[in-house]
């Protein structure tokens, strides 16, 4: 899955911080682990010290592309980042709190990665979320191979799902099965926050 450029400020001390705080910790201990300063870090990634403090701390919510710097930094993949791997079992849980969130640069869009790096070193499922009236990220950030199938799942609110050309009204509790290598995306159409489910297969 690939993304847009420059990472978004969350200011908020809410619930969204939570989420971030594992994938910044996740960050400090791989720098540990290589013995590297923040600022030797920053450096490799293409970063600002200050910038990299924030991700750390979970006050500054990474991008993809910035996620790419920072895996490319460490040397791993971007899924390997989000989460370390299973480790050769078949079972791997992951707790709420320690899901990482990515933004998207100009777009409302909120993805929740579930089971990262657990799939063949990809990101397989998220949890995306946006605010009412809201549009979602195009697919020139989210490109999959064509003939790859993806599950699109309504969780919460009224949402229209965008695809080649056609426009689907969708509810909670709807689900749609499409080619993810098809221009897609999906807008929030109700007056509330909606969420949906979002699982690449094969």
């Amino acid at each position: 899955m690939q993304d847009g450029k420059v990472p978004v400020v969350h200011r908020s001390a809410g619930g969204i911080l939570r989420h971030v705080s594992g994938l910044g910790a996740r960050i400090k201990a791989l720098r540990h682990e290589r013995g590297l300063l923040q600022k030797q870090l920053a450096e490799k990634a293409g970063l600002t010290a200050s910038m990299m403090s924030q991700i750390e701390s979970g006050r500054l919510t990474p991008t993809l592309p910035t996620l790419g710097k920072l895996a490319a930094a460490f040397g791993i993949s971007v899924p390997e980042l989000l989460e370390s791997p299973a480790g050769g079992r078949s079972i791997h849980v992951s707790r709420k709190r320690e899901h990482p969130l990515v933004s998207f640069e100009n777009c409302a869009e909120r993805w929740i990665v579930l089971g990262a790096g657990l799939f063949e070193g990809k990101i397989r499922a998220v949890v995306s979320t946006l605010d009412a009236k809201a549009r979602g990220v195009t697919t020139d950030k989210v490109v999959i191979r064509p003939g790859q199938m993806k599950l699109f799942y309504v969780l919460q609110g009224e949402v229209a799902l965008r695809y080649a050309g056609e426009i689907h009204r969708m509810s909670e509790g709807d689900s749609a099965l499409l080619d993810g290598g098809a221009p897609h995306a999906w807008d929030n159409v109700g007056r509330r926050r909606a969420r949906v489910l979002w699982v690449i297969l094969g």
